[in-house]
């Protein structure tokens, strides 16, 4: 199988003459498609899997890692990320970070956390970050049994361990901001002892941040000189969602809520979310502005049952992923694959992509630069 392949930097070679005045070529970003990790549906026996839509093709491809490699991704794979020439695809059930070309998805190592850290510290990874020759990961770790979470970092050459960072309850979510890797401790949801913690790079200093508006901290994401981290908040006994949304973290550390919302992404100047708590009757689609902080909405068309909202940093389009409906209960099917809809920066559907990831959760976009 191929993918649209990324164009890599050439070599210009220029005469000595003065008169020379062969143009210059100019690097230009660009985005190819979108890779999106699905969990799978343990009770219906599915595998975590990878689906890709092509922008050229115009097409989605289901199983695409399972197609390049010959086998499963394994059992609850959550969170995808992409690091130079690497995809990076973490399983959480199977304590494996799978590293695969990114052209290709060929494998190129299959990496053990539990190996790399320890049968305890290394249980359950959550999330990953390429950064200055490091890929930075979360693990569960030792906070499944009241201890601390942990974050380590390898180098993306031999994948040996480097550093590793004791963070807080159930670490959920990594983002690099001015030197400083924030991490979201979500503490499972029991909203007893959650908390951001802030690694500080260059020290190694790991500092907990605390606030009343910390309480169930999931996905996270840098834009400027803050973070800005989606919170899911509290629960009632009948699973009634109240309290979500994404809270602005400044570097130091004071905390403040700024939009409604159970799913975000970003397209680096503003945060779009789709605000659907579970039990609520409604579910809107709010825009924060970054620089103005005002906050607008938009209604996508042809969504069912949204589970992830995703941004392409490049073209600027907005992806909504859906549930189906069950034919059956009229229900959204979680055990059945998930549809992709493409909207461009005013909101307006470009395409409907069928068949992609079963139990979605995780995207990352096909970027990189080429020369013109």
């Amino acid at each position: 199988m191929s993918f649209a392949v990324l164009a890599m930097a050439m070599s210009l070679l220029t005469a000595c003459s003065d008169d020379d005045d062969t143009p210059s070529l100019k690097p230009v970003n660009v985005s190819n498609g979108m890779f999106l990790v699905g969990s799978g549906n343990k009770r219906a026996g599915i595998d975590g899997n990878v689906s890709y839509i092509d922008y050229a093709q115009k097409t989605s491809v289901a199983n695409v890692f399972q197609k390049a490699n010959g086998k499963s991704v394994g059992k609850t794979a959550n969170y995808i990320t992409t690091y130079g020439s690497k995809l990076y695809i973490v399983v959480d059930a199977e304590a494996t970070i799978w590293v695969c070309d990114k052209q290709t998805l060929k494998i190129e190592k299959q990496l053990s956390t539990t190996q790399l850290l320890g049968d305890a510290d290394g249980v359950s990874p959550r999330a990953a970050l390429g950064h200055d020759g490091k890929l930075y990961f979360a693990c569960y770790g030792a906070s499944t049994t009241g201890g601390n979470g942990i974050v380590a970092a390898i180098d993306t050459v031999n994948f040996a361990k480097q550093q590793t960072y004791a963070v807080g309850s159930y670490p959920n979510g990594l983002a690099l901001c001015n030197g400083y890797l924030f991490v979201t401790n979500s503490d499972y949801g029991n909203n007893v002892k959650p908390s951001l913690s802030k690694i500080d790079l260059t020290s190694g200093a790991v500092t907990e941040i605390k606030d009343a508006a910390i309480t169930n901290p999931m996905e996270i994401l840098a834009v400027g000189n803050a973070v800005y981290y989606l919170d899911y908040g509290t629960y009632d006994a009948n699973w009634n969602q109240t309290g979500a949304g994404v809270r602005k973290v400044t570097l130091d550390g004071q905390v403040t809520k700024v939009v409604d919302g159970t799913a975000m992404c970003s397209d680096g100047k503003k945060i779009y979310t789709v605000n659907a708590p579970y039990g609520a009757a409604t579910i809107n689609y709010p825009i924060y502005d970054i620089a103005t902080g005002q906050t607008t909405s938009w209604e996508p068309a042809d969504i069912f049952s949204p589970a992830v909202i995703a941004a392409d940093p490049v073209n600027g389009n907005i992806f909504v992923v859906s549930y189906q409906q069950n034919p059956d209960t009229g229900y959204a099917a979680y055990n059945m694959p998930s549809y992709t809809n493409q909207y461009d920066a005013q909101g307006n559907l470009v395409k409907k992509y069928e068949n992609t990831a079963t139990g979605p959760i995780s995207v990352v976009f096909n970027t990189g630069v080429k020369y013109e």
